[in-house]
């Protein structure tokens, strides 16, 4: 039995191992073995598998709490409205249909599988290793994508990357074959950057936490590789979410010595942004602020720059909620949306996508779980506990604009890492503020 508690948690820390790889192994792997369809499902139906085996254990031991048993009925909820949506719409594509109950359904399961492995947890859960996974986990995917920079465009096309078979082998700003974009083995550049916010927020507060020169500068290396990564990628919202959640992370843990500081030198700061916001605006029509800022270089004829098409999509998602409270099942709207032949719906925002295929009310049970997680994580004391809530924060920024929530390497990530972090006795590992070493003293 102790070895069957275990295995919540290992299966646990071997999705945040390979869900990054995830793309990268099935398309190269299934052009030996073919099957692609399988490569590309096999973890989903593993992931709901070791799931309803954490929740049966969590219950037959009797070790669930008040939270596990909330996040659990609300999980099992919202998975029962999209059976049902679907079940009203028997028009909807099937492949669709079934990639939308799985892409929307798994992200709630990603936090019951991570709650119920601390829980079964014989012991005292190994939070630190699993916080080692993702630091070690996401530098390699770091560095792979700044090698791919340099790398031939095609190089990934011989690895079985094509659109043909569902993943795009380069991408590139307005496909303009001199500004190119990494995404390493994630799907996409957006994707990689976010996949990327909450290890880069784990490593700030870790950078400034450690006494330790060399353990400090190799945080420092790893941080650098990481945000250099994210800056190839040219996703800006990846990098206002980076930028987000380190700033959160610090502000969060030096709050006092920052204020210090603020108040002896806020007119050098305003100075800098006035500066900065002049110089951008200066600046608005060279080309690196178009092609590189603003991506809004614009193809030839084109009615939109990817501004404005991300601003249709989104008053377009928003018409259909409007016409359609109710919603119109899983699989019409979001990346599982393309998967029809008759052409899909994307949103460009992941809540709205939510609120098109599940209606107001598959929003509003999405959007309260969010907010039972976040605030119990914001009470915690565990170690990690503000880069997670940084990282939350960063994440919503970025389903207002992409489905990042889909990708399944940054759903697993975060989600994972969250439940584990709710199932930790508050003061255990805890991160106390004022006895961290390290820490900078506060500013008289």
């Amino acid at each position: 039995m102790q070895t069957a508690r275990r295995v919540p948690y290992w299966a646990s820390l071997a999705l945040l191992a390979y869900m990054p790889f995830h793309i990268f192994l099935s398309q190269w792997l299934s052009t030996f073995t073919g099957g692609l369809s399988v490569w590309k499902l096999w973890k989903d139906a593993a992931l709901l598998l070791v799931t309803v085996f954490a929740v049966c254990l969590v219950f037959w031991q009797r070790r669930g709490t008040k939270l596990f048993v909330a996040l659990t009925a609300l999980t099992a909820v919202y998975a029962l409205l999209h059976v049902a949506l679907w079940a009203a719409h028997p028009h909807i594509y099937r492949d669709s249909a079934l990639l939308g109950v799985t892409y929307n359904v798994r992200v709630l399961c990603f936090s019951v599988l991570g709650l119920a492995a601390g829980l079964l947890y014989p012991g005292e859960l190994p939070w630190r290793t699993a916080l080692k996974v993702v630091l070690v986990v996401s530098t390699v995917v770091a560095a792979l994508g700044v090698l791919q920079y340099f790398l031939p465009k095609d190089l990934l096309t011989h690895f079985g990357y094509s659109l043909q078979r569902g993943v795009r082998p380069a991408f590139f700003i307005d496909d303009r074959p001199n500004l190119p974009r990494i995404m390493s083995t994630l799907r996409d550049p957006n994707s990689l950057g976010a996949y990327l916010v909450l290890p880069m927020a784990v490593l700030a507060g870790l950078a400034l936490r450690l006494r330790d020169v060399n353990r400090r500068l190799l945080v420092l290396g790893a941080l650098s590789l990481q945000a250099l990564a994210v800056f190839l990628t040219f996703s800006r919202s990846a990098w206002l979410a980076a930028v987000l959640a380190v700033v959160l992370v610090v502000w969060w843990e030096y709050r006092a010595w920052f204020l210090g500081i603020a108040r002896r030198y806020w007119w050098l700061v305003l100075a800098a942004v006035l500066v900065v916001g002049a110089g951008v605006y200066a600046e608005r029509h060279a080309y690196f602020v178009k092609s590189i800022l603003s991506h809004s270089t614009g193809k030839p004829k084109a009615q939109y720059d990817s501004n404005g098409f991300h601003l249709e999509l989104v008053e377009k998602g928003l018409r259909g909620i409007r016409a359609t409270p109710l919603g119109h099942g899983p699989g019409t709207a979001g990346l599982a949306s393309i998967q029809n032949p008759n052409g899909g719906q994307l949103t460009e925002n992941y809540y709205v996508q939510i609120g098109f295929e599940v209606g107001v009310l598959g929003l509003a049970l999405f959007l309260a779980y969010n907010a039972l997680v976040y605030a119990r994580l914001w009470q915690a004391k565990t170690s990690g506990k503000f880069a997670l809530c940084a990282a939350f924060w960063a994440y919503v920024l970025t389903n207002m604009l992409l489905h990042t929530w889909s990708n399944e390497a940054v759903a697993a990530q975060w989600w994972i890492m969250a439940g584990l972090a709710l199932s930790l006795p508050w003061g255990r590992a805890a991160t106390h503020a004022g006895r961290q070493p390290g820490k900078p003293k506060q500013a008289k």
